[in-house]
């Protein structure tokens, strides 16, 4: 059952995380969000891989809000230089069309 994704990372002190890193990564499996702790003060965030096969119109536009903008005739030269036009050899050479 997943956590939902807008819920609190849990605090685990590092003595926990060693203690019991099965349970907390049973936690990330299912989602869960945690903040390690260091004589109760923050020291890392851990928080789950998501794998997504879908990516829904607002996540994407959300992901590329902060890109950089891209200079369109900066792009062309670099593109010019790296990349040719010409094929080097036929794709159908050796076929029956």
């Amino acid at each position: 059952m997943a956590v939902p994704e807008m819920s609190q990372p849990t605090e685990v002190s590092v003595r926990q995380f060693v203690n019991d890193s099965g349970g907390v990564t049973r936690g990330l499996r299912d989602g869960r969000r945690y903040v390690l702790t260091m004589n109760g003060e923050p020291l890392a965030e851990v928080t789950p891989i998501r794998r997504h096969c879908f990516v829904t119109t607002s996540q994407a536009q959300a992901m590329f809000a902060t890109a950089p903008t891209l200079d369109y005739t900066d792009l062309r030269r670099d593109l010019d230089v790296t990349i040719t036009d010409e094929l080097s050899d036929d794709p159908l050479e050796g076929t029956d069309l």
